[in-house]
């Protein structure tokens, strides 16, 4: 994605495959809790760059492309298929109270797998789980990134109740991108609500099994065009690893991932704000700031914190800034005033260690979105077992080769406890 590159390292070509991984792209520029540059800042200078890149104003508006009534009907016919495929589960799944469908993931994944069962190529949104079928996807992929003349498809199940059908033809080194959207209607057959076919800005299918591609140039972060779906598969125990511990924690409301330390020193980690976190890892619904006016009683905020990390109970109460008068660590819940609004980067772990000595090394990269990027940061978490369970013991961020590492501030001043 070389005009994608441009915007954001203006001046510096490292060469034809951007999105490959972490080592490409500007470092991030200091380390610490603070992280670096925000994501207004990031935002910022890809505008100021896009001025230096494109003059054309077209870059910035889809390229549709006329499709004939046959393949109008076959992307029809093909995506009416896959729902009926579908619908027996479907039909008998929960959809939430409200007006809008919503299903659980274990829902859309049942689903996924019986169409998978029939052949499809098929992959969830949530990037929670592997694309079924992926072999040809891939084939193609790289035979297309290679100039040559292709046709491949895949299928995609969305908590929201509406499945998708993608179809990329390749001809003459020019990528072009045929979708369709459809819902499965309580009473009548599956309804198509959308369908479009574009050529995109740019696309990239990269070494890791990203393929990204830019529907129009991105005027900012809230008219950003970037569309991912990985292809290749993760490993098993990476996959599981990284839906139980990583992604629930991610980079946003906390800082435990943004931030170096270890089990000697954990002074880094702001464990006021990972609260929210790790009560909805284990409860499954965000702690109710009603519920906490005066901050979080001692026994239930180091039973939660203690579960998790391989930490005295002493040196908890120094790192949280536990109040002994009022029996309470302070808290503020996360709200629209106190935490980063713009898009975050979400985490998989790539690469699962044994250390030989019963922990583990997760290698961990931050896939971003808005920037196009299939790793902005990589880091690696190390976890060991306590009670049957796993504990975070560590955290170390790659920082010379990160293209970004998102910046925490806490949501208030934590004042250390005078012990």
């Amino acid at each position: 994605m070389k005009r994608l590159f441009l915007r954001f390292c203006a001046g510096i070509f490292l060469g034809s495959v951007l999105l490959a991984g972490c080592s490409s792209g500007a470092p991030a520029q200091r380390e610490g809790s603070g992280g670096s540059a925000s994501a207004e800042d990031e935002w910022a200078d890809v505008q100021k760059d896009n001025l230096n890149v494109s003059e054309n104003t077209s870059d910035y508006e889809v390229k549709n492309i006329p499709m004939s009534e046959k393949e109008q009907q076959e992307m029809s016919d093909r995506l009416m298929a896959m729902t009926e495929i579908c619908r027996p589960v479907y039909s008998g799944a929960d959809k939430g109270g409200g007006r809008n469908v919503v299903l659980e993931e274990s829902t859309v994944h049942e689903m996924a797998d019986a169409a998978a069962a029939q052949g499809l190529p098929v992959i969830c949104r949530g990037h929670d789980y592997n694309m079924r079928n992926y072999e040809k996807v891939h084939r193609s992929l790289k035979r297309a990134q290679a100039g040559e003349d292709v046709e491949t498809e895949f299928y995609v199940v969305d908590t929201d109740g509406i499945f998708r059908r993608y179809g990329f033809q390749s001809r003459g080194g020019k990528l072009t991108i045929a979708s369709a959207g459809a819902v499965i209607g309580e009473t009548k057959g599956a309804v198509i609500q959308q369908m479009e076919k574009i050529q995109p800005y740019d696309w990239e299918y990269t070494d890791k099994g990203w393929l990204i591609w830019e529907k129009a140039l991105s005027r900012n972060h809230e008219m950003d065009m970037h569309v991912f779906f990985r292809v290749l598969p993760l490993d098993e125990k990476c996959r599981e690893m990284t839906n139980k511990y990583i992604a629930p924690v991610g980079y946003v409301k906390n800082n435990l991932f943004l931030t170096d330390w270890d089990s000697q020193d954990m002074q880094n980690i702001v464990f006021n704000d990972l609260f929210d976190s790790l009560y909805a890892m284990e409860k499954g619904i965000a702690p109710k700031a009603e519920d906490y006016p005066e901050g979080i009683p001692k026994e239930e905020f180091e039973n939660l914190m203690l579960s998790h990390f391989d930490l005295a109970a002493e040196r908890l109460e120094e790192y949280g800034a536990y109040d002994r008068e009022r029996g309470v660590y302070p808290w503020n819940a996360a709200g629209p005033r106190n935490r980063i609004q713009r898009t975050q980067p979400f985490p998989e772990a790539v690469k699962c260690v044994d250390n030989g000595d019963g922990s583990i090394s997760l290698h961990v990269e931050a896939i971003f979105i808005e920037i196009g990027k299939d790793c902005a940061f990589s880091h690696i978490v190390t976890m060991g077992e306590k009670d049957g369970k796993w504990v975070y013991l560590g955290n170390k961020i790659d920082w010379e080769a990160s293209y970004t590492v998102p910046s925490y501030k806490a949501r208030k001043d934590y004042a250390p406890y005078p012990f």
